[in-house]
């Protein structure tokens, strides 16, 4: 088998990339590190997929298929020891519009998240005109973790969707049992549902993590539990994602909230879902030590720097960096000036950090390394 090219620079400028052809650019000599999606070729397997998608010449309407619901359900089960039923299975064009049908059905009195998060967990109060509740992560042993005594009191103001992010982004934390029950015990107090976003749940970068589905503890009550194989295979731009709802009556209002909103999902995303998840593990295998020896090679050039520090990600390839505001200032627009693109924490609203991702051959992350040093030499 012809090896992964992890350290191959593909120019991905002028391909309609979000993440490449950013408007503000305007021609600048510009790294972008900000979108959540990886700069390497894909699997030689999904390629082979797409090329006979393409061969076949037809581009119709397309269904789901049992060998697809049958995969994902043997993935869940193997990769996670959580045996689902395939009429749990609800397929979806992608996990926000899910969150945001989610919460739209179900989030009557509001919608609780702890922050830092991924920005569409506390945007969705704003699209579905819902209430949002929050509380802190807290950095406990070297890593971060909920605030639970704040998270009650939370709970306690009435939100009845808690959007859970597991593994966490930004702060890389994948959640541990102990956590995990009780974060279970108190929503079931409070009756609040748990809605799960586990789409980095294969990109653990610390060999000593488990990915745990809350839903797994959560099939007497209501849960939604979201999935998909796009962060994993870098294939975000073809959308195709999973919900597990294991209780009826939840699953046929989420279906409802769908109608009408929700596009078919298309045969490259089925058929790319299947093959990711049924393919040899050679990639994930290739992938996640490269995705660590980029994570320890930035994680000792920021905890070296004065005025850095960043916490080891347990998962995921986004960098979650604090900066002290006193000596950087803007630290964001200082970085985008000298041409590195990441995003500012209070777009997760969390104050003084950044976020960057470092899915990248190692020349690119090198190259974002030394224009942060750049920075902090002429700041100091």
């Amino acid at each position: 088998m012809q090896p992964y090219p992890f350290d191959q620079i593909i120019d991905r400028s002028h391909t309609h990339s979000f993440k490449w052809d950013n408007v503000t650019y305007q021609g600048k000599d510009m790294l972008p590190m900000p979108v959540a999606d990886m700069d390497f070729p894909v699997a030689h397997e999904i390629l082979a997929c797409l090329d006979r998608i393409t061969e076949h010449q037809i581009l119709g309407y397309a269904i789901v298929p049992e060998s697809l619901k049958r995969v994902a359900q043997q993935k869940i089960k193997n990769s996670y020891g959580w045996d689902t039923p395939i009429d749990w299975q609800v397929w979806i064009p992608g996990i926000v519009p899910g969150i945001t049908a989610a919460c739209a059905k179900f989030a009557e009195g509001g919608i609780l998240t702890a922050v830092p998060v991924y920005h569409p967990f506390h945007l969705v109060a704003n699209w579905v005109n819902k209430s949002l509740f929050t509380f802190p992560m807290v950095e406990e042993n070297g890593r971060w973790t909920f605030d639970f005594l704040a998270f009650e009191e939370a709970l306690n103001k009435g939100p009845k969707v808690f959007l859970f992010c597991n593994p966490h982004n930004p702060g890389g934390t994948v959640f541990n049992d102990d956590e995990i029950k009780r974060i279970i015990a108190l929503c079931q107090q409070y009756h609040c549902i748990i809605v799960s976003d586990e789409i980095h749940a294969d990109l653990r970068i610390q060999p000593q993590s488990e990915h745990i589905c809350i839903g797994k503890y959560l099939e007497s009550s209501p849960s939604i539990s979201f999935f998909a194989s796009s962060k994993t295979y870098n294939t975000a731009g073809l959308g195709g994602a999973l919900a597990i709802i294991p209780d009826p009556e939840v699953r046929k209002q989420f279906i409802s909230a769908t109608l009408g909103f929700f596009p078919m999902l298309t045969r490259h995303s089925i058929d790319v879902m299947e093959t990711s998840w049924t393919m040899p593990s050679t990639w994930l295998d290739s992938l996640l030590p490269y995705l660590q020896s980029n994570h320890e090679a930035l994680l000792g050039f920021i905890n070296r720097q004065n005025g850095l520090h960043m916490l080891p990600l347990e998962a995921t390839y986004l960098a979650w960096i604090e900066f002290d505001e006193r000596i950087y200032g803007d630290f964001q627009q200082r970085l985008f000036e000298n041409g590195l693109h990441v995003l500012r924490g209070d777009q997760f609203l969390g104050k003084n950090f950044i976020r960057l991702n470092f899915a990248c051959p190692r020349a690119l992350l090198d190259k974002a390394l030394g224009i942060i040093e750049k920075t902090i030499h002429e700041i100091h």
